[in-house]
């Protein structure tokens, strides 16, 4: 027996990280089945595992985005790179918002005939009143972007203001040229360090994940997930959607790329953020995929993926289109063509808005069910189930970040299209740019 034991425990050892991550996450589900409620002894685990990726997460901003910045050093070029990877989130947003209200109201329509009294799973939540529909406007914000003291921004992770920060401290390196390359190599330096303290964090991520999981199932178990199997389902397959074939198409119409490997190089990535529902904890392993897997080049990686992680919420936004479809069924009201523009549009603005809040959906969500006039006590129900939504939603999150990434990338002709098919051997991570051209057989897709 003991033998056996020492043989298991050296396989699991020699197991690559994700396959760590798989067995975390399966152990993590049943023995929170088993303990139930007594699970929770894990939460100071799961905690802690959180905390200490979070706790980085805002210098890996920093660095990346300066890095990202000088690596690029044309000012039209950073220019060129921030419009398209903000219009290609933007784009899949909305696709994603636009495919969740077709499916959920007029393929499934989930909620039909079913007693919003029947679902009263949270008792005694506090429901917000109705907010103003611009409660997320652009004016807000715009204003909020400039941040008065950046130490602030530091201390409380507004990813948003720490972005524009970096921006301005990385174009300011740029231009200050021989004078500022000292600030550069510090930079440089600063992030080699973070990341490899981010490298010994993740190395505990198959324990973090066992918390994590562990609480989740066994606090909210089987019983919340079959009162709203339907919601839920409904969410996960839209997301699955996106993520399978909207992703997909845009690879191969616009990369002109085999979507493949794409998912089998993202996997380890999406098995962080489905655990731990932060696009930020799975940013410092997007980073690596994109860079030493998928072959984008280290400028484009360090610009698109941190500005993604802040304001690309596509995930969220498909879910909300599903919730609004299932709390309008409930109480009965049709929602007219205009307010399923009103329903897309908002939820976008939204979803970039409250980027970076814990528990963004259930934030969001009195935004989007007040701009259409549906009442908010639906939210009760919902907070039973939000983090195996959040856990999804997420995944299809830093998917989309590092979709966009591979088109700007490709567009920008940074993209190593041979690394990317697994054609090359493994490059190194250094401060150079991966700037392979792509000869003429890279236009044609992969069938390998």
């Amino acid at each position: 027996m003991k033998h056996f034991l020492s043989d298991s425990i050296l396989k699991v050892y020699n197991l690559s990280s994700w396959q760590k991550i798989i067995v975390g996450m399966v152990l993590g589900v049943l023995c929170g089945l088993y303990l139930d409620e007594g699970a929770v002894i894990f939460q100071p685990i799961g905690t802690t595992f959180i905390n200490s990726i979070m706790m980085l997460v805002p210098v890996v901003v920093f660095v990346s985005i300066v890095n990202g910045v000088i690596a690029v050093s044309d000012p039209l070029k950073m220019g060129r790179v921030a419009l398209k990877s903000i219009f290609w989130y933007v784009v899949t947003t909305m696709l994603g918002t636009i495919l969740a209200l077709f499916l959920a109201g007029v393929v499934f329509n989930p909620g039909k005939g079913v007693s919003i009294v029947s679902l009263k799973l949270a008792e005694g939540f506090s429901f917000p009143s109705n907010p103003s529909p611009n409660g997320f406007g652009v004016t807000d914000i715009l204003t909020d972007l400039i941040p008065s003291n950046i130490i602030t921004s530091f201390v409380e992770g507004n990813m948003l203001q720490i972005i524009v920060f970096a921006l301005l401290f990385g174009i300011a390196i740029t231009l200050t040229k021989e004078e500022g390359k000292p600030v550069a190599k510090f930079i440089g330096s600063l992030s080699t360090v973070i990341f490899k303290a981010l490298s010994l964090v993740m190395s505990l991520a198959p324990i973090g994940v066992f918390a994590l999981m562990a609480i989740v199932s066994g606090t909210q178990g089987t019983q919340v997930l079959l009162s709203l199997m339907g919601l839920v389902g409904l969410i996960y397959l839209c997301l699955f959607i996106v993520i399978a074939l909207v992703y997909s198409a845009l690879l191969i119409f616009f990369a002109r790329v085999n979507p493949f490997p794409f998912y089998k190089k993202m996997f380890e990535a999406q098995l962080v953020a489905f655990s731990t529902t932060s696009s930020m904890a799975s940013l410092p392993v997007n980073l690596k995929i994109a860079q030493n897997k998928l072959g984008i080049s280290k400028s484009i990686a360090n610009f698109v993926l941190p500005l993604g992680a802040t304001i690309n919420m596509n995930g969220l936004s498909t879910s909300l289109g599903v919730i609004t479809i299932f709390a309008a069924n409930l109480y009965g009201i049709d929602l007219t063509m205009m307010q399923m523009v009103t329903v897309v549009t908002t939820a976008t603005i939204a979803s970039i808005g409250c980027a970076g809040v814990p528990a963004a959906q259930i934030v969001v969500l009195p935004i989007v069910l007040g701009s259409v006039g549906i009442p908010l006590e639906i939210i009760g129900v919902l907070v039973a189930v939000n983090r195996l939504i959040d856990m999804m939603s997420t995944v299809a999150n830093i998917t989309g970040d590092t979709l966009t990434a591979v088109l700007v990338a490709k567009s920008e002709k940074e993209l190593d299209i041979n690394l990317y098919h697994g054609k090359a051997p493994h490059l190194s991570n250094d401060s150079s740019d991966l700037r392979v051209k792509e000869d003429i057989s890279s236009q044609h897709i992969s069938v390998n």
